[in-house]
Order: structure tokens, then C-alpha cells, then sequence
């Protein structure tokens, strides 16, 4: 079913607890029968028809739906009935806290782009503005905001213990409702990783095609950590980073002379898409620019011919990227986050290539340096990441494709896998990334993300061709001298053979290279026990075999140990005074899963890091 208007949370639970319990068993079946029901739009909602007798309609204000009112049967068990809670249960999920626009509350759908950080954690506040941000000041948490960490953590448990084969339609309501309830009271952070870890579990129970599990996972990971940390005693210096700003303090900031250098394509988990494009100035330092909104990938592959929203230059962001800008009466935020207060004033300026300083200082920066401080970087929360922080410049040679990737040599010897950065389709990643295999002994500039978890692994955001002799790739004109892999749509007749004329391989063939390195079998082994959790949830550990002695074979001593942990709390069952086996609340279970998560994602980030180092 398409169509259907963003509905928030509270309306969504409100609808779920005024169903009878005889029907909450029946609602993800409901769910999976709504799917073919006809959706009609009109000026103000949207009419969904059962059947011949029955209609459902949903009212629209600003664009969702806010009250449980505005969302009526025509049948004669409404509202407690099952169509209308499996069309809302349909709905996208809009879950945002509204934005202050010109003195009048608007939600971010009806208002301004939003701030970056909105990827992660929809925003309360305006981007752009000079304003203070007071989030994280707090010396102490307040009882409110014990119990939405602790609401939290009791639904992350009951998620972890169902696994994605279990969440139906009422723990993912019960989940966001838990997230609505932490952020009204400034657990933002929190409120982020539930939102997401929401989106994972639709995205696995509707078999969406970029559904990993490995993402949901390191977003339950986080949700439980930051949840339990929260409900704890967590010390006063550790507040700020575990509740999360809900926006960001923009400073006002000296002229700026700004070089373009690439632009990429946003789509979050939370709901949000969109673009953001990369900056530097004179001296090589980064700064960004985004539009970021309620969307999906549809928003964020036209975002990128939208106008830029710092000052009044008239210029989009893919002609940004291979331009300049002149901004004078800025703000920023400390992260390199550029404003768009109205104050603000731009011109367009000449740009330069990659080749040429200022840019040509990030490609000269030794490759230990940039990572370490992409794998320092990664570690940040997002709204403390500085801007480009996690990017690594590289010069290199392709080797060969392999599958859906990538393989390049650098200029010392190290052998590098390139992914792509973002799987949905709509998007030209997989499609560029497939030519580029094709291009073997091309010498490329590289712009990329750091992958942490994967050794030697880099996420290619955008290429540009190496002058010189040689196979390579011969560029328009008008693209700058790069090509952003998220937005420009390579050809095989942009390849180039060693004698300058382009070359065309067969489609369906492609040259022999190395195979990806692969990581370490041990904790890939961890992971994979981490991640089955996630999937099956309790269940499945109790009865899986015992891997401890392959960890201990390995010296991942504590891992074993960990893993042996998990799997004694996993077949525990406590009995009562008659002998009856009773359940427990999962507890136990979900710590020995967290400690177990963070342990293997400490050991992976630092066996990563380490491949990349001499």
C-alpha cells in the first residue's frame, strides 16, 4: 500500500491499546491484508477502502496525522477495529517533535530542512540560527527521565528476546512509544537508536531490499547501551553524550572562501533523506552543507539539483561541489555544520580540482594519520563528529571487480576494498561501482568513507581520474574533474585504455581480480553469534551449539567467555515454589547480550584499524 499520509507515534499507540486483546493477536495479519486495499488521496487525507461497505479515513494537519480522531472506520466496531489500526500500522512514521518556524510550530515535513544531525535524531529546533543549545547541561537525571531510559530498556529486552521473527506491529509500537516518551524528555540520543532500530524491524518484516541485519544490530546495540547507562548511575561528566542534543548551537563565523569537493546522497533509517555536500576552506578544513527532510530515496536523489540553502548563490548542491562559495555573515556549528540564518550571504565563486590547492592538501596527508582520525572520528556521536571527519582521501589503482565491489591498490602496497555507500536502488552507487571494477589500472583520486568494522573496507563517495598515461577515465567537461558516485551516472565509454581510446568489456564478464580480503574468522565467528540473536531472537541461542572452545582456539578468551555467558542466560529458566518452570524478565539475558555486542564491536573496530596500519 503507497500512499498513505506519515502518522505519529502517540496516535499509532493510542489506536493499538483501544483494540480488545482477542484482536491484538490478529493485528499483523490485518497488517499483511491491508496491503492490497486502495488508497485514494484528496485535499485533506486520504480515503482507504476495505470493501464494499467499509472505507477508512485518515486526516491530514501539516501533513500527518496527530490525533487518533482524525483516523475513522466506517465500520460498526470503529474505532476499535482492525482496519483502521493495520492501515495506520502501514503508515510511515512520524515521529519528529515540531519545528519553530517564524514563531509558529510547524512539523519538519511543512518547515525548513533540517539540521544533519536529524539522520540520527529528528530535530525540536530551527537550523541556521545562532541560538544556545543547553542540551546535555544537566547535572543529574531528573525521575522522568529515568523512567523513559527505563520504558526503553524494558522494550529493547522484549525486542532482543522476540528477535525480528517476533516483532510484530504492537512491540514496534510499543518501541515507539518508548522513543516518543524519551524524547520529550531530552533523552535524545536514546530516542535516536529506538527510532532506527523501529525502521530495522519494519524494514526486516516487510523483506525491504536494503534491510541489514548487521545495522539493526548495531542499532540495538546502541539503544540498550545508551538505555542502560541512563537508568543506572551514570556519572554527571558522561550526561551530555548520552542524552543527545536536540539541535545544535550555530556560532556566528568570519567570511568564508569555500571550495566545493563532493556531494552525497543522505537516507537514514529514521525517516530523513536527502544531500550533503563537502566544503573546504583556504587552510583544508571541512565544512558542510545539507538538506535533510522527512523522505525516502526518492527525496534524496533529487535533492541534489535542489538549491543550496546557505545564503542566496541560486546554486545546487551538485553544482556547489564543483564551484566555490563566498559567505560572508555566516554561522556554524562547532562540528563545520553551515548554517542558513537569514542573515546569511553567498556569492558563487570559481572552483578548483582535486589537483590543486587547497584540495590537493587532503589527498597529501599521510594515510596513518587519516586513519586515525576516521577511526577516532567514527566513534563520535554524529552531532559531535566534525564535519568529514570519517572521510579518507586516497590516490590508487584498480585492480578488478569482484561481485559488488571494489579492489585498488594504493600507492605503498596496501590492497583496499571500495563498497558501495548506499544499496537502494534509485541511487547509481552499485551501477558506478561495478564500471569502476572494470577499469583495471585506472589511477583514481578517491573520496571515502572508513568503514570500522570491515578490514581495510572504504565506502567510495566520489572519484576523480589521475592525469597521466594509461587506462583511466576521461570525464565530461562539465564535472569538475570528479564524479560523485551518488548523483553521476559513469559509462563505459568514459573507460579508457592504455592507448586512449575507450574500451568497452563485455557486460558479463569482468576482469580477474583478488578476491576481498577477509576478516578475522574468529570474530566473524562472534559476530554471527551476535547478530543470530537479533534475528531469532532468545529462543535460538538456547538451542544453538556451543562455540566457546573455536573463541578460546583463537585467544579470544573473553569472548568465549562472554558468549558462554549468554548462552547459560539464554536456557535459564527459573522455577516457582511448586517446581513449575516460570519466565523470567529477560533481563540477565539482554546484559549478557549487550556485554557480549560491545565486546565484539571493540574487538572488530580495533582488528580493522589494525589492518590498515604497518
Amino acid at each position: 500500500m503507497t500512499g498513505l499520509p506519515p502518522v505519529t507515534a502517540p496516535v499509532l499507540a493510542e489506536a493499538l491499546d483501544a483494540l480488545p486483546a482477542r484482536l491484538r493477536r490478529k493485528v499483523d495479519d490485518a497488517v499483511v491484508r491491508a496491503g492490497g486495499w486502495p488508497v485514494t488521496g484528496s485535499a485533506g487525507g486520504v480515503t482507504v477502502r476495505v470493501n464494499e461497505a467499509t472505507t477508512v479515513t485518515l486526516v491530514t494537519v501539516d501533513g500527518a496525522v496527530r490525533r487518533a480522531a482524525d483516523a475513522r472506520c466506517s465500520c460498526l466496531l470503529a474505532p476499535n477495529c482492525l482496519h483502521r489500526m493495520a492501515v495506520l500500522a502501514l503508515a510511515p512514521v512520524d515521529d519528529a517533535a515540531p519545528v519553530e518556524v517564524d514563531g509558529a510550530a510547524r512539523s519538519p515535513a511543512a518547515g525548513r530542512p533540517v539540521d544533519p544531525a536529524a539522520a540520527a535524531d529528528p530535530p525540536t529546533g530551527a537550523t541556521g540560527d545562532a541560538l544556545p543549545d543547553a542540551a546535555g547541561s544537566a547535572s543529574a537525571l531528573t525521575e522522568r527521565q529515568r523512567t523513559a531510559a527505563d520504558g526503553l530498556w524494558q522494550v529493547g529486552v522484549a525486542v532482543l528476546a522476540a528477535g525480528t521473527v517476533g516483532c510484530g506491529v504492537v512491540l514496534r509500537t510499543a518501541l515507539l512509544r518508548a522513543v516518543h516518551e524519551a524524547r520529550a524528555n531530552g533523552l535524545h540520543r536514546a530516542a535516536a537508536s529506538g527510532t532506527r532500530v523501529a525502521a530495522g524491524l519494519r524494514a526486516a518484516r516487510e523483506g525491504e531490499p536494503q534491510h541489514r541485519l548487521a545495522d539493526l544490530t548495531d542499532d540495538l546495540r546502541e539503544l540498550l547501551a545508551v538505555s542502560h547507562r541512563l537508568r543506572g548511575d551514570a556519572p554527571a561528566g558522561d550526561l551530555g553524550a548520552l542524552l543527545g542534543t536536540a539541535r545544535r548551537a550555530y556560532d556566528p563565523q568570519a567570511g568564508l572562501r569555500l571550495y566545493g569537493l563532493c556531494t552525497v546522497p543522505v537516507v537514514a533509517d529514521s525517516g530523513y533523506a536527502g544531500v550533503v555536500t563537502y566544503l573546504a576552506d583556504r587552510d583544508g578544513r571541512l565544512w558542510t552543507v545539507a538538506d535533510l527532510a522527512p523522505g525516502d530515496v526518492g527525496r534524496a536523489a533529487g535533492a541534489g539539483d535542489a538549491t543550496v540553502a546557505v545564503g542566496e548563490s541560486g546554486l545546487s548542491h551538485r553544482q556547489v561541489t564543483r564551484a566555490g562559495l563566498v559567505v560572508s555573515g555566516g554561522t556554524a556549528s562547532e562540528s563545520g555544520q553551515l548554517g542558513a540564518g537569514r542573515a546569511v550571504r553567498a556569492a558563487r565563486a570559481a572552483g578548483v580540482g582535486w589537483a590543486d590547492e587547497p584540495l590537493a592538501g587532503l589527498w597529501a596527508q599521510p594515510l596513518p594519520d587519516q586513519v586515525r582520525r576516521a577511526f577516532g572520528a567514527v566513534v563520535l556521536p554524529l552531532p559531535e563528529r566534525p564535519a568529514g571527519a570519517d572521510l579518507i582521501f586516497l590516490t590508487v589503482r584498480v585492480l578488478g571487480g569482484h561481485d559488488h565491489t571494489v579492489l585498488v591498490g594504493t600507492d605503498d602496497g596496501a590492497v583496499l576494498t571500495l563498497t558501495v555507500a548506499d544499496e537502494h536502488a534509485a541511487l547509481p552507487h552499485r551501477a558506478n561501482l561495478r564500471l569502476l571494477g572494470q577499469a583495471v589500472g585506472a589511477r583514481l583520486r578517491l573520496v571515502g568513507r572508513l568503514d570500522p568494522t570491515r578490514r581495510a573496507t572504504v565506502q567510495a563517495l566520489a572519484v576523480g581520474p589521475v592525469d597521466g598515461d594509461g587506462p583511466g577515465l576521461t570525464l565530461p567537461a562539465g564535472w569538475g574533474g570528479h564524479a560523485d558516485l551518488g548523483y553521476d551516472r559513469l559509462h563505459t565509454s568514459q573507460l579508457r585504455t592504455a592507448d586512449g581510446t575507450a574500451a568497452v568489456p563485455p557486460s558479463d564478464q569482468l576482469p580477474d581480480a583478488p578476491r576481498p580480503r577477509l576478516g578475522d574468522p574468529a570474530l566473524g565467528l562472534l559476530r554471527r553469534q551476535v547478530e543470530r540473536v537479533v534475528s531469532g531472537g532468545r529462543a535460538i541461542q538456547a538451542l544453538a551449539d556451543p562455540t566457546e572452545r573455536k573463541l578460546r582456539l583463537a585467544r579470544l578468551d573473553l569472548g568465549a567467555h562472554l558468549l558462554a555467558a549468554m548462552g547459560a542466560a539464554a536456557r535459564a529458566r527459573p522455577r516457582d515454589a511448586f517446581g513449575r518452570l516460570t519466565d523470567d524478565d529477560g533481563q540477565a539475558f539482554a546484559a549478557s547480550w549487550l556485554a557480549l555486542a560491545v565486546y565484539e564491536e571493540a574487538a572488530s573496530r580495533a582488528s580493522a584499524e589494525a589492518s590498515w596500519l604497518p
